[in-house]
């Protein structure tokens, strides 16, 4: 037989808990004061007094029998009010092995349920969808989980819509004598509704007026907590503020029930500079510079500026914007941008002017733009040229994700359609169009379906002098793995890639993370820049991933089927999937 401590000895505890399912003893380890003493091991294995406090072996005697009421508590939420305990403590030269073995016996049953909504506000939709969701019913396991989840979305649904004096007439839960069966009451009074009052904003950097037409709400219209909301992210979304805190005032309610509203805001700083480093296989090492003026003037116009610097590209712009309309997702901007380009086999400057409106449109983003640009270029093998474009321009736009760092379900479209004409001054007439698409989907949890295409079509009677940037190239991180950016494509006499008048692409990639956010891929890609028929290159290969807070991080290693020089070519990325 061990010798017996003293209670005052340090000493150390292992828990078992045996016959619960995960999510009951989960529950029990969560209500047992002896699990609280279980030490962790750390790397080294050791700890010093500073890592963690010291278990005595009265502590864990103390706590043992403690551990059968715990128990039977930890099971309650579940509907197991008549568990079977068999508890068990031994020692061995300071070290306890505390094990309990739990049958949780039967559960309670429902035999009576009552929940309901009365008053003005129980035929509101709300209502209605709050009550279609999983309830306590009769003849299931009483859960006190679903019963709180249950009480609590009736309640929202109701004060969310303007019922702010809503209150239970009955929620309770009643359990027979003999614990096997169960009545569940909720019963909810809505009251009257209120409405909202006036608005007013606490700032003085942007004109009243200017500033009013961020608020959607009116007076009389009825209060919606989702409102209060939508104007919250409004204001969060303009950059103008650095808090906002939009307060309703229940208490203050008229005799008609108008509630006002205040919102207290703090500016943000006018100007903001910006550093930014990357790495891609496409660009190399980049840097880019920028200066934003949040607010220029009272009228919420904003100004930015920003200098680009990478192996194929080095650029410089500014951009204008005046808000109109929908004062934060509308506005016409100009922009002015100069650029070298120097892409394969191809080097050129570039010098653009562009005005714009953006705006909303039949649950699109549509784009109408004005562009003038001049541009220089040459190829390996052909000399200098010099163009002049002016065009107009669409540009229709559409994402949907579930969810922006990591979406299992969503698609992401992109039209471009754009018209050069000697009439409008250009000095060769062209027509572009341009259609790009990515879809995803999730297959189970931890992987994902991702499809993307592009098809491109370009019309001119002088393809010769049409500038580079206005032609199809495919190839590279995000076109055809395998390849060198833009190095797909037609070719001169001297083996110049100058790019083609149609362009095909097509990717399948599945995607599963492995281990917490690190997974792997396998992908397939093809497609062409081509003048009448495709001769697509395809290209294969496996990849590895990492879900940042950023993004995913994309690892590629990719082997180009149509090309005799490169037989792995490797690919990085950081970005959105869509």
């Amino acid at each position: 037989m061990a010798p017996v401590q003293a209670a005052d000895e340090e000493a150390s505890v292992t828990v078992e808990i045996q016959g619960l399912e995960d999510a009951l003893r989960e529950n029990v380890t969560r209500f047992l004061t002896i699990a609280t003493l279980v030490k962790t091991t750390s790397l080294s294995g050791m700890f010093s007094s500073a890592d963690e406090p010291v278990t005595t072996a009265g502590q864990i005697r103390r706590a043992h029998q403690l551990a059968d009421e715990q128990i039977q508590e930890a099971l309650v939420p579940f509907g197991y009010y008549l568990p079977r305990i068999e508890s068990s403590l031994t020692e061995d030269q300071g070290s306890f092995v505390a094990t309990y073995i739990v049958q949780p016996g039967p559960g309670a049953i429902i035999e009576q349920a009552e929940i309901s909504v009365v008053g003005p506000g129980a035929d509101l939709p709300q209502v209605a969808l709050a009550l279609a969701e999983p309830k306590p019913e009769v003849g299931f396991q009483l859960s006190h989980e679903l019963y709180e989840a249950t009480k609590q979305r009736l309640f929202d649904a109701v004060y969310d819509a303007g019922y702010l004096q809503a209150r239970w007439l009955a929620r309770a839960i009643e359990v027979s004598a003999d614990r096997r069966s169960a009545r569940v009451m909720l019963r909810l009074q809505t009251g009257p509704r209120f409405y909202f009052g006036q608005v007013s904003v606490d700032q003085t950097i942007l004109h009243t007026d200017y500033m009013r037409r961020f608020v959607q709400i009116r007076p009389g219209d009825p209060y919606d907590v989702a409102s209060l909301l939508k104007l919250q992210n409004d204001l969060s979304l303009t950059n103008y503020f650095s808090s906002i805190e939009v307060q309703a005032q229940p208490n203050t309610a008229d005799a008609q029930r108008w509630v006002p509203v205040r919102v207290v805001t703090t500016p943000a700083k006018r100007r903001k500079h910006a550093v930014g480093l990357g790495f891609g296989t496409d660009t190399g090492p980049r840097m880019k510079l920028s200066s934003e003026w949040r607010r220029v003037n009272k009228r919420g116009h904003r100004l930015r500026a920003d200098l680009g610097l990478s192996s194929i590209e080095q650029g410089i712009g500014v951009r204008y914007e005046m808000p109109i309309r929908n004062v934060n997702r509308d506005m016409f901007a100009l922009s002015a941008r100069a650029a070298r380009d120097e892409t394969g086999d191809v080097r050129s400057d570039r010098y653009a002017v562009r005005a714009e409106q953006a705006v909303d449109w039949l649950g699109f983003r549509r784009t109408l733009y004005f562009a003038a640009e001049r541009e220089n270029f040459e190829f390996d093998s052909v000399p200098s040229q010099q163009s002049t474009l002016y065009y107009p321009g669409l540009l229709l736009s559409r994402e949907r994700a579930n969810d922006t760092r990591y979406a299992t379900r969503g698609y992401g479209a992109h039209l471009d359609v754009r018209v050069g004409s000697r009439g409008l001054g250009s000095g060769v007439d062209f027509r572009r169009v341009l259609l790009t698409g990515r879809w995803l989907r999730g297959l189970g949890s931890r992987s994902r379906l991702i499809l993307g295409a592009q098809a491109g079509a370009l019309w001119t009677n002088d393809f010769d002098r049409l500038p580079p940037a206005q032609r199809f190239f495919a190839g590279g991180d995000r076109s055809v793995r395998g390849y060198s950016f833009e190095d797909i494509g037609l070719r001169n006499a001297g083996g110049d890639v100058i790019g083609g008048r149609r362009l095909l692409a097509a990717s399948v990639e599945l995607e599963r993370l492995l281990v917490g956010n690190y997974g792997a891929a396998v992908f397939v890609d093809a497609g062409d820049a081509f003048a009448n028929s495709p001769d697509l290159k395809l290209g294969a290969g496996i990849g590895l991933r990492w879900r940042s807070p950023v993004g995913m991080v994309r690892l590629d290693l990719a082997h180009p089927f149509d090309d005799d020089d490169k037989s792995v070519r490797v690919h990085f990325t950081i970005g959105a999937t869509l």
